[in-house]
């Protein structure tokens, strides 16, 4: 095997997008008529196997599997043309030549859509035939045809996987790896646009700054990754009580912010409240031990069309909660703004 195959062997499948077997049909349509062929077809590398990936006058079960003359157009890094496959050593024993569809004629052409062989072009015949230098030219075009649509499969592909990957990362930059929640920087972007609309709406809303207990007991005692499983658990119960309207982030360590839109002082004092208890209710179970957990909570409010800034509400919560610290922890103190 000379050293271009060796690479085709080695190349990893361009990109299949969904209509990429479509376009690469209507080249084999093209070829079948210019060559006159009964049979045209379109293989592709997939990890280091060729498979047929469109074809014309094949049968069905053809698709997705790989043909020997492909594969010699492939090792000799093509083109190849065979007059009469009955009497040439390589074929004549293959089931195509010796049974249905009975093929005696083959040509393949290399595709390398980026430089690389990474495919094959065929053409087939029933009768022994053999091609002009102008035919084989027409093959090449079509090879060459049958490359842009596989490029452009690829720059599409490319488009997307960096697209894909900016969203992940600019996701990864606003969510808590942990909780899945929002991060502050993410939170104050959040309770920014809703300032607007609150403000426009002269809507109340409001600000719950929690915190669990103890916290840094709990990771001294268990380890910093029993301590994350505690603040995961805290996080899907808070999940559980608020609205999907609602804004809950983790602002740091063992400490969340939860902002209430269309929502009053007394609620989302009443909706602390259920938060505490649902904390303290069942205990969370880390490394096969029972662990109970606490939580404390600073709440604020801005009255119906009040005047308000996000870092004002956000200050206001947290002196509520440092309200609550002081009375030992496991409470829910208020703050009006």
């Amino acid at each position: 095997m000379n050293v271009r195959a060796q690479n085709a062997a080695d190349t990893e499948p361009p990109a299949h997008e969904e209509t990429l077997p479509e376009r690469l049909e209507m080249v084999t349509r093209i070829a079948r008529r210019l060559f006159r062929a009964p049979v045209a077809g379109i293989s592709l590398l997939s990890k280091g196997a060729l498979r047929i990936v469109a074809a014309e006058g094949m049968p069905a079960s053809a698709l997705g599997t790989e043909l020997a003359f492909d594969r010699e157009v492939l090792r000799l890094a093509g083109p190849l043309v065979v007059p009469d496959l009955e009497v040439d050593a390589r074929f004549a024993t293959h089931p195509w030549v010796v049974g249905g569809p009975r093929l005696r004629f083959y040509a393949g052409a290399i595709l390398a859509p980026d430089g690389r062989p990474a495919g094959v072009l065929g053409v087939a015949d029933r009768e022994a035939n053999a091609l002009t230098e102008g035919d084989l030219l027409l093959l090449r075009d079509l090879a060459r045809l049958a490359e842009s649509e596989v490029r452009a499969a690829l720059l599409g592909r490319a488009r997307d996987s960096l697209a894909s990957q900016g969203e992940q990362l600019k996701r990864q930059a606003l969510f808590d790896p942990r909780t899945r929640l929002w991060n502050r920087h993410a939170m104050f972007e959040l309770i920014d646009r809703e300032f607007y609309r609150s403000r426009r709406e002269r809507d109340p809303v409001a600000m719950i700054v929690l915190e669990v207990d103890r916290f840094d007991a709990i990771e001294a005692q268990h380890g910093h990754a029993e301590a994350e499983a505690v603040i995961g658990e805290i996080a899907r119960r808070v999940r559980d009580v608020v609205r999907r309207s609602d804004i809950v982030g983790r602002a740091h360590g063992a400490q969340f912010l939860i902002f209430l839109t269309r929502c009053n002082l007394e609620n989302a004092a009443k909706l602390a409240e259920r938060m505490r208890h649902g904390a303290r209710k069942v205990p969370i179970y880390i490394g096969g031990e029972s662990l109970p957990v606490t939580i404390t909570a600073g709440v604020s409010a801005t009255e119906t069309g009040g005047e308000w800034m996000p870092d004002q509400l956000v200050r206001s919560a947290e002196a509520a909660l440092a309200t609550a610290r002081e009375s030992g922890g496991d409470a829910v103190a208020v703050n009006r703004l």
